[in-house]
């Protein structure tokens, strides 16, 4: 076999909407080329490509899977990805490393939520891509109605490559319109169309042509004098149409019936383009100038880590896309990130969990690296004395969050180090601890995504843990000024405890916090003593007084008191100033503050109105409304955080789906009466619970 240069290689990711069939039609792929013996298959567990536990148990990809294999002296290296939106993050990963996408479209179900989801990111990143209808073999499965929807909804820059021979069970073979014959599996010779099609492969092959020579004025000169056109002038074109997004080849398949792979190996070798068409890439150094490195196995080395695995057995696994140079196994690369060196052992060229071992993989190229020890996702592999970094994979913002609690102490003591590894293999989950509450919270893209992370932290690391729901970071303040006495006496044979403060408070603007001055007069209360009592007063405003929430925005003077010269110490002005605040705050008229967050959700125009009622519902106020083309509509609302904690979920039922949004912070509102009484009573039925306990 040649060796496998920059021009030789195909990255290509594998999109669409969940259940579309990629999938399975990588595995078909992979054993009508020779690439694996045994055929995998989703629906019995027994796939290549899905091997996590979790995978096999709902019958769907949650992780980016890699499938490399040769075709007609071609590498090409597929890039499995997740169809649900709650595992998006994969999808994007992929994309990032990959120079092209094939877009599955189901023939029976058609363009799915999925479908418009990818396509949109894909035109976004100016992404080429080829279309492929798959399942054609199914009862109510249609190449044309599929074509006719496509073309509608994404314009007639959308054109048919291959067509089908038959419909449903009866499908055989596809056309190829470019060359005029009937292709059947990957080994067989290219036969001719039979009468009865050619007035419809006539027909779609004028749509294909006009689209390639709009391209090109050269052709669309000679095409409207009516001059022959050459085979190799149409894919040289097609080919130059399909990198600049000018044109989207659509091709037919149907993987139980093994139709279709033929034509798509060669769409791949042909039309998709290679890493050496790239040029270069443009990646940053340590102060932040750009810098160009040429997709050349003699440059400099460079490298892209876009996916992280932890297996309890193998250990950690990096996913790796070669930028430039040339990576060797038993080397060492510096890891840019984290200013550390790493060593490379072995590399291994992936399908599924099939690893194939290789000494050396050349710019452009993905491969697998195992035990890397503190190289990340996201990471830049390069030689240390040219250190440069590439920007990381945008993931999308989390927008489902549970509080999440170790089931015993030995999960206690594990749990740290588990969601480190959990986050590291899955950027796209947050891990945070939330001051206000105590809780850890743990973030997804959705349900299933947060489902998926407490699974694997079980069967991966050991740790078991519980979920609810968040509890609300609510915050405490008070509307007047007051004052109040903090005194603290305490005898129990010699030394005893004595502590004697006034303390007035006073409301400040929102967003000042805490703080704490003096007045003091005449020593009453000695100066050492002043950092006990403001370190009391600061206590008990984190620990809140009506509801156990942080109080905030004031100020505590202590303007008088009395010490003991023999009993007086700082823990008892510790207390005695913690005292003070509480009895100051319940005649200081409290309430209860809730954090708002802005809401910017994307809908289509038909869902329109029921999100607004939701909205609304949800005690939300919409700010403006804006349409974003493509049938959708942008609306931005501020929404209290306790309406929305299942709002992902929500809005994607409400709206089939195609609904997304996300959310930021922006301030604490004073929280309605009714909301305030409940959670102040929930507080004073624990706190009653638990000096019953003690």
């Amino acid at each position: 076999m040649a060796p496998v240069t920059p021009d030789t290689i195909r990255n290509v990711a594998v999109v669409g909407h969940g259940g579309s069939g990629k999938t399975t039609l990588i595995e078909h792929l992979l054993f009508a080329v020779g690439a694996t013996t045994r055929l995998g298959k989703v629906d019995d567990g027994t796939s290549i490509l899905d091997t996590d536990p979790e995978e096999q148990k709902r019958r769907i990809s949650i992780n980016v899977a890699i499938a490399s294999f040769t075709s007609e002296g071609v590498k090409i290296n597929l890039l499995d990805t997740p169809g649900f939106a709650d595992f998006a993050g994969d999808q994007h990963a992929a994309l990032r490393v990959a120079d092209a996408a094939l877009v599955v479209v189901d023939g029976s179900s058609g363009i799915q939520v999925g479908t418009q989801t990818v396509w949109r990111d894909l035109e976004a990143a100016g992404t080429p891509r080829v279309a492929v209808i798959s399942r054609l073999d199914r009862e109510n499965a249609s190449f044309d109605d599929v074509l006719a929807r496509l073309r509608e909804r994404y314009g007639i820059h959308v054109v048919p490559l291959h067509v089908p021979v038959g419909t449903h069970q009866d499908t055989s073979a596809t056309i190829d319109l470019l060359h005029g014959t009937v292709l059947r599996g990957p080994k067989d010779k290219p036969g001719d169309i039979a009468a009865a099609d050619r007035d419809r492969v006539g027909e779609y092959r004028r749509q294909l042509v006009e689209a390639i020579v709009e391209t090109n004025e050269d052709l669309l000169t000679r095409y409207l004098d009516g001059k022959e056109l050459s085979y190799d002038e149409l894919r040289d074109a097609l080919h130059a149409a399909v990198r600049a997004g000018e044109v989207v080849p659509v091709v037919a398949t149907s993987a139980s019936r093994d139709v279709g792979y033929a034509g798509l190996l060669a769409t791949i070798r042909e039309l998709l383009p290679s890493p050496a068409e790239v040029g270069s890439v443009i990646g940053k150094s340590v102060s932040g100038e750009e810098v160009a490195r040429k997709v050349d196995p003699s440059e400099r080395s460079s490298a892209f880590v876009f996916k992280t695995l932890s297996d309890p057995f193998v250990g950690k696994l990096s996913y790796v896309r070669v930028y430039s140079g040339t990576l060797h196994h038993n080397s060492q690369v510096f890891d840019a990130q984290k200013g550390e060196a790493e060593r490379v052992g072995q590399i291994f060229f992936l399908r599924g969990k099939e690893q194939e071992a290789t000494e050396s993989v050349v710019a452009g190229d993905i491969c697998a690296i195992p035990k890397l020890t503190a190289t990340s996702t996201n990471a830049t592999l390069c030689d240390k004395d040219a250190p440069l970094l590439y920007a990381p994979i945008e993931f999308p913002p989390p927008s489902f969050s549970v509080a999440i609690e170790p089931q015993s102490k030995a999960d206690l003591d594990k749990l740290g180090q588990a969601l480190h590894k959990l986050t590291d293999e899955d950027p796209s989950l947050h891990v945070r601890r939330d001051d206000a509450t105590h809780e850890t919270i743990l973030s997804g893209i959705g349900e299933s995504a947060i489902d998926t992370a407490v699974h694997h932290l079980k069967e991966k690391f050991g740790v078991q843990v519980t979920t609810r729901t968040p509890r609300v970071p609510y915050r405490e303040s008070i509307r007047r000024k007051t004052s109040a006495q903090g005194r603290y006496k305490k005898q129990t044979g010699g030394h005893g405890m004595f502590g004697d403060t006034w303390v007035e408070v006073e409301p400040l603007a929102p967003g000042s916090g805490v703080e704490f001055a003096t007045r003091v007069v005449g020593g009453s209360v000695p100066r050492n003593f002043w950092p006990a009592v403001e370190k009391g007063i600061r206590e008990a405003a984190d620990r809140g007084v009506i509801a156990g929430y942080p109080l905030s925005d004031f100020r505590a003077t202590l303007y008088d008191g009395s010490f003991h010269a023999v009993d007086s110490n700082e823990m008892s002005f510790r207390v005695a100033g913690s005292l003070a605040l509480q009895a100051c705050v319940k005649d200081a008229d409290p309430y209860l503050l809730e954090p708002i967050h802005e809401l910017d959700v994307l809908v289509p125009e038909e869902q329109m109105g029921d999100v607004l009622a939701d909205l609304n519902g949800r005690r939300g106020r919409v700010l403006g409304m804006e349409a974003t083309g493509g049938g959708y509509q942008r609306i931005k609302a501020q929404v209290p955080l306790a309406e929305i904690f299942r709002y992902a979920t929500d809005l994607r039922s409400m709206t089939g789906g195609r609904g997304t949004f996300s959310s930021r912070f922006i301030a604490y509102e004073e929280c309605p009466t009714h909301i305030a009484q409940k959670v102040i009573a929930a507080h004073e039925e624990e706190s009653a619970e638990a000096a019953a306990a003690r």
